[in-house]
């Protein structure tokens, strides 16, 4: 048998931490032969990295930027072989690239194309425990890329992909709740969450899974856990909808509490044109959300569109291209903005949802602005000093 294993930057956060979860993989190599850990950078080392390269540049360029971030996980997974092969138990680490992940696409945001495993294969074969940094791969060029945000998640389910085994997720919570317990304690434990939901809720702000993890999993139909690290209790399976689930009309609410709402007017309305908006968006590498449009009786075009406050830089490089193809253009930032979604599978077969979702807001205060729906979920931005009354409000009008 064979496992993959992800542990989370809060649970590698200290050498105490890795020293624990070493323990747990030479117990867990009594009942699984074949063990894989991919493995994030320590606590806040990230973000500490990113830091010192702000503090030589507010842009840094992103292809070096790559290069700096890679070096978090490299600390942990070495670390983590050597506190196994010092208990005895044969372990080696492994680059992204050399455990064979290329990528491709914008340096900081690169997508796993294909995983050679050969070599992991072999290192398994001999008896390690063969220790793989999350969140980076190497591209055609042979540079070093990384996955972005939550990308050891879906370094990890990419792994369990080409390895074909189970994979396991952990953290430092218990596995998803219905609403993050630290905007609302109120909320409920799901012991198991469908592919579809989790995938939503996390393309919508819930931080637990990242989107790309989920959706390798689905596509693949690979087992994902998520759990507290080193807990022998909880959990959270996400697995394919069935039945029972589909009973619940809403199974969560997901928040963003920072977003950009930008609108973009008085260009002149054409299909070229707005192509060409949307496309100069995609080449700088922004991901964006609840966009609509609309054309006055002058034929010129107002688009609107929300991302996240941290990417705001890649934003500024979007307007300054816009601004220098479209000279007429006048564009708009509302920064004061935050996102709630609500998110089922049970919301496919029943109407009124967005009813009930939209009253609850509006007695309780709250004014909702941008609108998006997917067939399984319901979106709008929100004035940020709203979130917390909105969510408590929501949580409570559909039981989560």
């Amino acid at each position: 048998m064979r496992i993959v294993l992800k542990y989370g930057g809060s649970s590698v956060a200290t050498i105490e931490k890795i020293q624990q979860i070493a323990d747990y993989l030479i117990e867990l190599k009594k009942e699984y032969k074949e063990i894989v850990v991919v493995a994030s950078a320590m606590g806040k080392t990230t973000d500490g990295l990113i830091k010192l390269a702000k503090e030589i540049t507010p842009n840094p360029n992103q292809r070096e930027l790559d290069s700096l971030m890679s070096i978090g996980e490299q600390q942990t997974v070495a670390l983590m072989a050597m506190a196994l092969t010092a208990k005895g138990q044969k372990a080696l680490s492994l680059t992204g690239y050399q455990a064979g992940i290329k990528t491709a696409g914008v340096h900081t945001k690169n997508k796993i194309q294909n995983i050679s495993s050969e070599r992991i294969e072999r290192h398994l074969a001999e008896g390690n425990i063969v220790l793989v940094t999350g969140f980076q791969g190497i591209n055609e060029a042979g540079d070093i890329t990384t996955l972005g945000r939550g990308g050891s998640d879906t370094s990890a389910v990419a792994l369990a992909v080409a390895l074909k085994c189970e994979c396991r997720i952990y953290t430092d919570v218990e596995g998803i709740y219905s609403v993050d317990p630290r905007v609302y304690p109120e909320a409920k434990f799901l012991d198991k969450i469908s592919y579809e939901e989790m995938m939503e809720m996390a393309n919508l702000g819930a931080g637990v899974m990242e989107t790309r993890a989920v959706e390798l999993g689905k596509k693949y139909n690979i087992p994902i856990f998520v759990g507290k690290s080193l807990s022998k209790t909880g959990g959270t399976y996400i697995m394919e909808k069935n039945i029972a689930m589909e009973d619940k009309l809403v199974t969560g609410v997901s928040i963003t509490k920072e977003i950009i709402v930008t609108t973009i007017s008085n260009i002149l309305f054409s299909s070229e044109n707005v192509a060409e908006i949307f496309s100069t968006i995609d080449s700088c590498g922004l991901n964006i959300n609840m966009i609509t449009q609309n054309i006055n009786k002058y034929m010129k075009v107002e688009i609107s569109f929300s991302c996240q406050a941290s990417e705001k830089y890649l934003l500024e490089q979007v307007t300054e291209k816009i601004k220098g193809r479209f000279s007429t253009c006048e564009i708009e930032l509302n920064e004061n903005l935050g996102m709630i979604s609500i998110v089922g599978v049970g919301m496919i077969n029943n109407s009124g949802i967005a009813g009930k979702f939209f009253s609850v807001l509006s007695k309780n205060g709250v004014n909702f602005y941008q609108v998006t729906t997917s067939e399984i979920s319901i979106s709008c931005s929100i004035d940020r000093e709203n979130i917390q009354r909105a969510v408590e409000a929501v949580g409570r009008e559909f039981s989560l």
